[in-house]
């Protein structure tokens, strides 16, 4: 770019050149490209970019400067002549990846194998969070300085080419780009009428400590209300709700139904369609995953026990009573416990057995680790993708009979399997989507929002939490969360804006195959195969995605 030199003196400008100051480079960056604060390649970006987008979703494009450290610059946007407000912008910050995604999972110290699908050898620093900029004006403090510019859905009236103007000015002069949004009216849902089943799992504690609120207090529901307002912009629609409101005094279980009620409402105002009951069996202390017995979380009670069919019999009914009051039956999922095995499968069929006998009508959903031994006993399953992928023909059994599938990552599958780590294209988190429209899934569960087991902005690969992990059982970078703390709330990231620019696509697509199965997909083909073969140019992804818009617009 050249820089726009305005009434500056000229010895100032002669100090500069001899200081060694060299005219700036700015680019403008398709916002899935994975970017750095220490080296990038820009061959194929400049002052211009132009992508496509449907109502109803913001348009966002990210900004890289180039200029010498502790130079303070401002930003600015005009859209059709009108000027942004200075919240539009975002400085992206950027966190650690300490080692590789593994192979197979976990890291490549697992198992001491070479991960050749990632994105850059660790260590590295990778931009990832979004840090709202409340005065449009920042001071570079690296190499490379990377800036987001959001523009929300509501200031898009109509469908149509929108024109903003982006300028960046330091006390050298003023440099200008310019960014185009074509928004198409691809009759988007809200997230209270949307298809597409999403969650991640949201530790409340996690929240506390970070932003130093506490439980039930009047600051603690407004900051749960910005996480709540954060998760819906994200498109996700499911909430795990509070375990600690069902109690246990030694006689008899409690349900406290107002806070409940309260929490759920807060969910309830952003559209959430979805609440789920924590799990109400596991493993037992010493975590035994060859264990035949779950055992109940508050009583500690072995279900095989009299107590413990008591105990489900008790919670059950107080369940049942609360979401027929609340009108809920058709928005609780019901967890029975995590990952069941083929160990336990026979004692978590025979609990479901007994749920469904009290209540008949509750959803039973869960993140499985077996298949034969639960058959008839989950209504939402929740395989691992490679599991769902490598035994597809199972799953379309289920649906045969009325079940429903989704899929879930954790620190497991690695290699070139989608997922959502650090060191991961961001398009792999986009084709969670793309996934679902090609296999008919019905969504994605992930287990951490926010479960921090360290700073995460000075920490992305933790060990392992469980007490028996061995020394070289790590989680993978950024797998404990997808969400950062902020100093007055919760702060998106770059891998949580392509994960919901993916379920905006799964809607569209679902609009598309209502018209066009076929051409519906081959254009799914185009991007999508399988959950190991998918394209990975960032560049033909928009191409195929402007195309779906414009379909879906002009309803072919």
């Amino acid at each position: 770019m050249k820089a726009q030199v305005h009434i500056y003196p000229f010895l100032l400008l002669l100090f500069l050149v001899q200081a060694g100051y060299t005219q700036p480079d700015i680019w403008l960056v398709d916002p899935l490209e994975p970017i750095y604060p220490d080296t990038n390649t820009f061959q194929k970006y400049g002052d211009k970019y132009a992508a496509a987008f449907p109502l109803g979703a913001p348009a966002e494009v990210h900004l890289m400067v180039k200029m010498p450290l502790g130079t303070t610059v401002s930003l600015s946007a005009r859209m059709d002549g009108k000027e942004l407000p200075p919240d539009s912008w975002a400085v992206l910050r950027d966190v650690p990846v300490e080692q590789n995604t593994g192979l197979d999972s976990r890291t490549e110290q697992f198992i001491n194998q070479i991960n050749p699908y990632v994105i850059r050898r660790a260590p590295f620093r990778i931009y990832e969070v979004i840090e709202p900029l409340s005065e449009g004006k920042f001071q570079i403090k690296n190499r490379y300085q990377a800036f987001r510019l959001q523009i929300p859905a509501a200031r898009f009236p109509a469908a149509g080419k929108y024109r903003i103007a982006i300028s960046v000015a330091s006390g050298a002069g003023q440099w200008e780009g310019a960014f185009t949004a074509q928004l198409f009216d691809g009759n988007l849902p809200g997230l209270s009428a949307g298809n597409f089943f999403y969650t991640n799992w949201f530790n409340l504690k996690r929240m506390e400590e970070q932003h130093d609120v506490e439980r039930w207090s009047p600051a603690w529901f407004d900051m749960l209300d910005q996480y709540a307002r954060l998760m819906a912009h994200g498109r996700q629609n499911s909430i795990t709700v509070p375990g600690e409101l069902l109690t246990w005094d030694g006689e008899k279980f409690s349900l406290d139904s107002d806070r409940l009620l309260q929490f759920i409402n807060v969910f309830r105002k952003y559209g959430f369609q979805y609440f789920e009951s924590p799990h109400l069996l596991y493993r037992g202390d010493g975590d035994d995953w060859s264990s035949p017995e779950l055992v109940v979380h508050l009583t500690k009670n072995g279900y095989f026990s009299e107590a413990g069919k008591k105990d489900i019999a008790e919670i059950i009914r107080l369940i049942k009573t609360f979401t027929e009051k609340n009108n809920l039956k058709d928005n609780w999922l019901q967890h029975i416990a995590d990952e069941p095995t083929s160990s336990n499968a026979a004692c978590y069929k025979a609990i479901v057995q007994q749920v469904k006998s009290i209540y008949p009508e509750i959803t039973i959903m869960e993140a499985t680790n077996d298949r034969d031994g639960l058959a008839g006993a989950i209504d939402l399953w929740c395989p691992l993708i490679n599991d769902f992928q490598e035994n597809e023909a199972f799953f379309r059994s289920r649906e045969q009979e009325g079940e429903q599938v989704l899929v879930y990552t954790c620190l497991i599958p690695g290699g070139p399997w989608l997922n959502r780590t650090l060191d991961m294209e961001r398009l792999r988190q986009v084709y969670f989507g793309w996934g679902a429209a090609h296999y008919n899934t019905s969504g994605y569960l992930h287990w951490g929002l926010n479960q921090y087991h360290a700073g995460p902005f000075e920490q992305s690969v933790v060990h392992h939490p469980s007490p028996v992990a061995t020394a070289n059982n790590f989680l993978p970078a950024g797998d404990t969360h997808i969400v950062y703390p902020g100093k007055a709330g919760p702060l998106s990231s770059a891998r949580f804006e392509a994960h919901r620019i993916g379920i905006e696509d799964f809607e569209l697509l679902r609009l598309f195959k209502a018209e066009k199965p076929k051409a519906h997909e081959r254009m799914v083909k185009k991007l999508f195969r399988s959950y190991t073969d998918y394209e990975l140019s960032v560049k033909k992804y928009r191409k195929v995605r402007k195309r779906l818009l414009r379909k879906v617009e002009g309803g072919v």
